[in-house]
């Protein structure tokens, strides 16, 4: 364990405010100038530190930060779409409703975390062939989408498109217009969810939600 002395740490911060700092900046750095773009020495200087040594006291590598920040983002995304899901019906469209809207709405207040995650996403599935949320620290929420999608098929018109492709299909219109954000012009963060929202509907679906009461 590398050494430290009272100088090297930032001279008003906490341990846990030092760690958020590193992680706020950390995660600035990565969605402006991707992961391979920004250097621990990146990081060291914008957090604030005078030394690698009292950074390496929170972080010993830049992979650990980077796994930090995918975890408390994994976390923030697992829990607004579980209260999302809770929160439903049992009906299965309820369910994906609520679901998605959640997601959307997290995505356009959240951006940078939302860019962050669609680019070590696509990192590790070109590394490693899969997601990092397909791995060993599996997310909750892999399994959950494409479940309710397989449900719906019971009663509403679902694509005949496998139900993991078309999760990945609707998660990547989500991140694709919210790092696209800028394009909707002025309109209400509530207005941008629901076009969003229609895309991902009309990616699952072979017909008009409009035309639902048709087949419930």
């Amino acid at each position: 364990m590398i050494a430290t002395t009272p100088k090297d740490k930032l001279p008003s911060r906490g341990d846990r405010d030092s760690r958020e700092a590193i992680l706020k900046v950390a995660l600035q750095l990565f969605t402006q100038k991707g992961y391979e773009g920004t250097s621990i020495e990146d990081i060291r200087k914008a957090a604030g530190f005078k030394s690698k040594a009292s950074l390496y006291n929170h972080f010993k590598s830049k992979e650990e930060v980077v796994n930090a920040l995918t975890t408390r983002i994994l976390a923030q995304i697992e829990k607004i779409i579980l209260t999302a899901y809770q929160s439903a019906t049992s009906d299965p469209l309820a369910q994906i409703i609520a679901v998605l809207q959640a997601f959307i709405q997290w995505g356009l207040t959240h951006r940078q975390e939302c860019v962050f995650r669609s680019i070590r996403a696509h990192e590790e599935r070109m590394l490693t062939g899969q997601y990092d949320y397909q791995g060993v620290n599996r997310s909750v929420i892999y399994p959950l989408l494409p479940n309710i999608i397989q449900q719906l098929r019971a009663t509403y018109p679902v694509r005949q498109i496998t139900d993991s492709a078309l999760y990945h299909m609707i998660m990547g219109a989500i991140y694709r217009a919210i790092l696209d954000q800028n394009t909707f012009g002025e309109i209400s963060i509530s207005e941008q969810t629901e076009q969003i929202l229609q895309v991902c509907l009309g990616i699952i679906f072979s017909k008009s939600v409009t035309d639902f009461s048709k087949f419930s």
